[in-house]
């Protein structure tokens, strides 16, 4: 940072840690045997922050965090649900959550929850006045259940950080949806093989589409695939990234849970399919030279940019309705992934561990239509061996 936040640093209780990260102390009297009460917190600039801007956070982050050790909980509890808002965008999400995942919160709470509740006291914020607000929405179930986890998000930091002494969306009720389990679309082995027919010439767009089939990846994970996440030699993809939208950007990110970082085989066709694409990209770079933006990256434009997903989802359809096949976005391959796999007797477990689903119970439920299917085929079978 340049030298004019060097006052952040001469402010008392305020210590410089790192490039971007600020130690905090606050100190709050004596304890019963005479120690000195120290409250402490660690506070982290964003990278690429404008240095009069940082100072300004550093600031308000220190005066927020004196002023939740120093005030009773009275006084904190008197904090309005904006002011709540404002504190946890600003100090938890902006550091603790992806991208993605902070600006789906802040637009739900920009959108729903500040329009009702943002003059209110927290303290006045009730768990009763919360399951009449979550049940009352005109909205999905699912949805309901999603923006009691950006409020229980929300209050959670308020009780952590001493705002407020608990949490009002424990206990808070949404709306429930029917246990019918929603049918995912796929396609047939016969839908795919004709895809694949459909797809044989040569095209960037030609070989997600194939890949996608064949390794049953997120559209996202497949774009965010750079060369050194093959593995020729052993035939093996490494998944570690994810390719979002977020700040006006595209930008690869982590996956939001562990499983989703997982190794895929190749099969003889995939790893030829990828060869194949190379070839035919590394005499687009040599072309392009310097100008190409992402040279590490395994599926871009013809100059090197991210692939645009929304392209790749409106030419799939479009091929699919032209040749009598129901119409499905990229993420449908991957359920026809799974379904080839189910057919093919395929474990629940290594189905789970292939799509890095969390665990078996999420696979079980997203294909339980699909697998009621396979175990039908398996009895009639057996009736056909017999009989």
């Amino acid at each position: 940072m340049s030298n004019n936040n060097e006052n952040i640093i001469k402010i008392k209780g305020v210590t410089k840690r790192g490039e971007n990260t600020y130690r905090f102390t606050v100190s709050d009297g004596f304890d019963g045997y005479g120690k000195p009460i120290r409250h402490t917190m660690t506070f982290k600039i964003p990278d690429g922050t404008a240095p009069t801007k940082a100072e300004k956070m550093v600031i308000e982050a220190y005066t927020d965090f004196s002023r939740k050790c120093k005030f009773s909980q009275g006084l904190d509890e008197n904090m309005r649900f904006k002011e709540l808002v404002d504190i946890y965008l600003r100090v938890y999400a902006q550091n603790e959550l992806k991208p993605v995942t902070r600006n789906n919160y802040q637009r739900n709470l920009e959108m729903y929850m500040l329009p009702v509740y943002g003059n209110k006291k927290i303290k006045d914020i009730t768990t009763q006045s919360l399951s009449n607000f979550f049940t009352g929405l005109g909205v999905a179930p699912e949805t309901t259940r999603k923006f009691k986890i950006v409020m229980s998000s929300v209050f959670q930091f308020g009780v952590e950080q001493g705002y407020i002494k608990k949490n009002p969306c424990q206990g808070a009720h949404y709306k429930k949806g029917t246990n019918e389990v929603k049918k995912v679309k796929y396609l047939t082995k016969e839908q795919c093989q004709k895809l694949m027919e459909l797809t044989q010439e040569y095209s960037t767009f030609n070989t997600i589409i194939q890949f996608l089939l064949f390794t049953g990846m997120r559209i996202g994970e497949c774009l965010a695939l750079r060369w050194e996440d093959i593995d020729f030699e052993h035939d093996l993809i490494s998944i570690k990234y994810t390719l979002t939208y977020a700040d006006n950007m595209w930008s690869l990110q982590t996956p939001k849970t562990k499983t989703s970082e997982r190794h895929v085989t190749m099969s003889t066709y995939t790893k030829e399919l990828l060869l194949r694409h190379k070839e035919r990209q590394d005499k687009l770079k040599a072309i392009v030279g310097g100008a190409w933006v992402h040279p590490n990256i395994v599926f871009t434009s013809e100059v090197g940019n991210y692939y645009c997903r929304s392209f790749t989802n409106k030419k799939l359809k479009q091929i699919l309705v032209e040749n009598d096949m129901p119409s499905l976005s990229v993420h449908g391959l991957r359920h026809s992934n799974a379904s080839l796999l189910i057919n093919n007797g395929y474990d629940v477990k290594a189905i789970s561990e292939h799509l890095g689903h969390c665990n078996t119970e999420i696979t079980s439920n997203i294909y339980v239509h699909i697998f009621k299917e396979y175990k039908a085929k398996m009895a009639e079978s057996i009736e056909h061996d017999l009989l």
